[in-house]
């Protein structure tokens, strides 16, 4: 019986080391990097949810949403996600929204960022 756990649990561990692990490409921005991206959209860095995609070399696609941190964030409020491209050296913005068509939002932003960022389309 011994040695069918031991087994057991080495194939299990040998398994694992098989399977790919999940990555979540997308980041955490550096202070400077959110300070200039909710910039774009007027929101307060306090106030703000930003997240970096890794998909391309340089830093290039951001999105950047509203996070209540307190009553000071009540006047930016919104469901939505901005999504913003860094382009010579400034962030710009790019499209906004709560719902978005597939064909809208790739025609803006491509695909693979789209989904790293987890913007979300139908």
């Amino acid at each position: 019986m011994k040695r069918i756990g031991v087994a057991l649990l080495l194939s299990t561990a040998a398994a694992a080391l098989l399977v790919p692990a999940i990555v979540h490409a997308d980041r955490r921005p550096t202070s400077k990097e959110k300070t200039q991206i909710v910039k774009v959209v007027g929101l307060v860095p306090k106030c703000a949810t930003v997240r970096v995609s890794t998909v391309t070399k340089k830093a290039k696609w951001a999105t950047a949403t509203w996070r209540d941190a307190g009553p000071q964030c009540s006047p930016f409020a919104s469901n939505g996600v901005t999504v913003e491209k860094k382009r010579a050296g400034r962030w710009r913005f790019i499209t906004a929204g709560s719902s978005f068509t597939c064909g809208e939002l790739y025609a803006k932003v491509p695909e693979p960022v789209a989904k790293d960022l987890k913007v979300s389309c139908t």
